[in-house]
């Protein structure tokens, strides 16, 4: 078995483990080249700040990206509440431990192989302050054949827009993806789609513009509303403009 399949049937082993099927679906695998020019061009599209593979790990060859996908009933909850979704929230906050543990096992089996492997925070990789995003696991995605970007940012996948993606950076040299051809935001296709506009508490969201800071004041906001009146205690989410997407959930 090639190590890519491995490395796939790893990611979704360790997930199946958490046996929470309510919540999530298989995931899906992507691999990049470290040097491929999107990464360098990340530094003008997000900013000098943002890292390139060999800034988390000096030898870097290739990227591994991964993603987990929502059930229908996650996907489907955040564009019906007033404030964060119970549902998501749990979904979010499960993944994101999770992550860690699978990334744990990739670089495991990595390093049976003689490879070294470099695993990246699931979330809040960014300065809480200004906000800026040292590595992007959707920019990544995108850049591994995973999916396209739509007008709120969001990820369109062959399953959908409603999931969550991580990232292993390794010095072996791995078969890049082929390009994502799959369905692309209708925003961007033909403008015949807005939805995420409108649903938008915050209104941060303006034609393919996102304004981050509006945006993290309200994900503030319902992490707090959450942590009140849940069991939740990290859940700074909102979802509605991914929930409301008609890509939002893929079969």
């Amino acid at each position: 078995m090639m190590l890519e399949d491995r490395i796939t049937e790893t990611i979704k082993e360790k997930l199946a483990e958490l046996d929470r099927p309510d919540l999530f679906r298989e995931p899906h695998v992507g691999f990049s080249a470290a040097d491929d020019e999107m990464f360098a061009k990340l530094k003008e599209l997000i900013g000098p700040w943002h890292f390139l593979p060999s800034d988390i790990l000096p030898d870097a060859k290739s990227v591994i990206s991964f993603y987990v996908p929502f059930t229908r009933d996650v996907a489907a909850e955040p564009r019906g509440t007033e404030h964060g979704s119970a549902k998501w929230g749990e979904a979010y906050e499960e993944i994101n431990k999770h992550f860690g543990i699978i990334s744990d096992a990739v670089i495991e089996l990595l390093k049976s192989q003689g490879f070294k492997g470099e695993k990246i925070p699931a979330t809040h990789t960014y300065d809480p302050k200004e906000l800026k995003c040292k590595w992007s696991h959707r920019s990544a995605a995108v850049i591994a054949g995973l999916g396209s970007f739509g007008a709120n940012r969001l990820v369109i996948t062959e399953k959908g827009s409603a999931v969550r993606f991580c990232t292993v950076i390794t010095d072996a040299s791995l078969k890049p993806s082929p390009s994502y051809d799959g369905p692309k935001c209708l925003y961007y296709v033909d403008g015949s789609c807005g939805k995420c506009f409108d649903i938008c508490p915050a209104k941060a969201l303006d034609k393919g513009n996102i304004d981050k800071f509006v945006c993290q004041k309200e994900l503030n906001n319902n992490e707090a509303i959450a942590k009140e009146t849940t069991h939740l205690k990290g859940a700074d989410t909102c979802g509605k403009c991914i929930s409301i997407c008609p890509f939002a959930y893929i079969d």
